[in-house]
C-alpha cells in the first residue's frame, strides 16, 4: 500500500485540525486532554483501477489507552465469514440455520431470531445487525461462535499484533467467565443437525502493548463512587492505526500481497460485507428498523452525518465501523461520492468526559463529540471536492447500482 512517511505531510491533518479552532476552540487547543487521534489516506487510482495511498496522521504515535467500544465489531464480522470455510464441506455458510446452548455461567442460549425472515437466527443475520446499527447481542454471538483464542489468534496471525477482545459487551461477566464461549448447532434446511461446534475455553494470556491504561478520576460500580482512575488494563483494544488498515484490507483486499495476511473470503463474502457495511438502517427490511427518530441515517456514520437526522444523499456511501462508550467516540470509515468522484479513508478518535467520571452516562456526545467527528468528516470531504482526481474510480464492485 502506498503511504507518506514524510512528516511534512503530515502538517496537512494538523492544518485541518486547527481550522476547525472557531467550532472548537477546547479541543483545538488540548488534543491531548481530549485523546484526539486522525487518521486520513487520499486514494489516487492508475488506469488498472490500482489504488495508492497516500496517509496522513495526526497524534497517532500517542501510546496512551483508548478503548474501542463497538470497533472491535467489525474485526469478528469479518472473522466469522472466514472461520465458516472451515466447515464449507458440511454445506455450512453464513445464512445455515443455527441454535446457541447455554451451559456455563453467563451464557445463555438462542433458539430463534424473531427480526429474521424466517424467524432462524444464522451467521449472516447476526452480522447484518452488527453493520447496521451496531448491536451488542449479535457481536456477543459472534464472538461465541469464534472463540475468544481463534478470534485473537487470528488476527494476530493476519498481522493484527495488538488487536485484543477479551470480553463480551454490555454484560457484566468475569475474566473467566469470558473465556468460556457457548456451543453452536447447526441444521439444514430439514431441520437435521448437521453439526455441533462443542463449547470453547480460552487458554490465551495477552500482553499490554499500550501505557496509560487508567482513565478518569472516578467511576461508578454497582452504584458506587469509586475514587480512583479506572483501569481499563483488562478490557478489549484495536488500535486506531490497525482499524484504518483492516477496513482498507476489506475494501481493497488484492492490496495485501503476503498471502499469510490474507482473509479466506469468496467474493460473495466481499459482496454482503460491502452491501451491509453502507445499507442504512432505514434501507433493511430484516431486521427492521423503522423508528427513524432512534435509527436515523447518521446513528452510526458519525463522519459529515453524525450531529444531525438529515437523510443521507444517495450519492453518499459510508463503509465504516464506529465505537461509543466510556467517553470514548470512534470512526473509521471509507467514503464515496458516486457523483464527483471523490473517495478517502478516515478515522479518528476523541475522549468526551467532562467531569472525568466514568459510567455515570455524563458524556458530552451530542453537545460535542458527534459534531466535532460530523464537521471532521465534513472538512475532508471539502478538501477532497477540491482534490484533482486523475482517473476516476470505477465503484462497480461495491454495488449493483452504480
Amino acid at each position: 500500500m502506498g503511504c507518506s512517511n514524510n512528516p511534512s505531510d503530515n502538517q496537512l491533518l494538523e492544518k485541518i485540525f486547527n481550522s476547525m479552532v472557531n467550532d472548537f476552540p477546547e479541543i483545538v487547543s488540548e488534543p491531548e486532554k481530549y485523546r484526539i487521534q486522525i487518521l486520513y489516506s487520499q486514494i489516487d487510482r492508475d488506469i488498472n483501477q490500482k489504488p495508492k495511498f497516500t496517509t496522513y496522521r495526526f497524534r497517532t504515535g500517542s501510546n496512551k489507552y483508548f478503548y474501542p467500544a463497538s470497533t472491535v465489531k467489525f474485526p469478528s464480522a469479518v472473522l466469522a465469514l472466514d472461520k465458516l470455510k472451515i466447515y464449507s464441506s458440511q454445506n455450512i455458510d453464513k445464512n445455515t440455520y443455527l441454535t446457541i446452548d447455554g451451559g456455563y455461567d453467563g451464557m445463555t442460549e438462542v433458539i430463534e431470531d424473531t427480526s429474521s425472515i424466517n424467524k432462524r437466527a444464522s451467521i449472516a443475520h447476526y452480522i447484518k445487525k452488527i453493520l447496521l446499527i451496531s448491536d451488542d447481542d449479535a457481536f456477543n454471538r459472534i464472538y461465541e461462535f469464534l472463540g475468544q483464542e481463534y478470534l485473537n489468534k487470528r488476527m494476530w496471525g493476519i498481522g493484527y499484533d495488538d488487536f485484543k477482545v477479551s470480553h463480551r459487551l454490555s454484560l457484566p461477566l468475569s475474566i473467566e467467565e469470558n473465556q468460556y464461549t457457548n456451543s453452536f448447532n447447526f441444521y439444514d434446511n430439514l431441520g437435521n443437525k448437521i453439526l455441533n461446534q462443542p463449547m470453547q475455553h480460552s487458554k490465551i494470556e495477552f500482553e499490554i502493548s499500550t501505557k496509560k491504561n487508567f482513565i478518569g478520576n472516578a467511576y461508578l460500580k454497582n452504584g458506587k463512587k469509586i475514587n480512583n482512575a479506572m483501569d481499563f488494563t483488562q478490557k478489549n483494544y484495536f488500535k486506531l492505526s490497525d482499524q484504518h488498515h483492516f477496513l482498507q484490507q476489506i475494501i481493497f483486499p488484492e492490496t495485501i500481497m503476503n498471502d499469510d495476511r490474507k482473509l479466506n473470503l469468496s467474493k460473495s463474502d466481499y459482496n454482503f460485507l460491502y452491501e451491509w457495511m453502507q445499507k442504512l438502517p432505514r434501507e433493511s427490511i430484516f431486521p427492521t428498523y423503522n423508528d427513524y427518530s432512534k435509527y436515523y441515517d447518521g446513528y452510526c456514520k458519525f463522519f459529515i452525518y453524525g450531529d444531525s437526522k438529515e437523510k443521507i444523499p444517495d450519492n453518499i456511501k459510508i463503509f465504516n465501523s464506529v465505537g461509543w462508550a466510556y467517553g470514548f467516540l470512534i470512526d473509521n470509515a471509507y467514503i464515496i461520492d458516486t457523483v464527483n468522484d471523490i473517495e478517502f479513508f478516515l478515522s479518528a478518535v476523541i475522549y468526551i468526559n467532562k467531569n472525568e467520571i466514568l459510567n455515570d452516562d455524563q458524556y458530552q456526545y451530542y453537545e460535542l463529540g458527534l459534531p466535532f467527528l460530523a464537521k471532521l468528516g465534513k472538512t475532508i470531504y471539502d478538501y477532497e471536492l477540491k482534490r484533482e482526481v486523475v482517473v476516476s474510480p470505477d465503484f462497480s464492485r461495491y454495488s449493483t447500482k452504480y
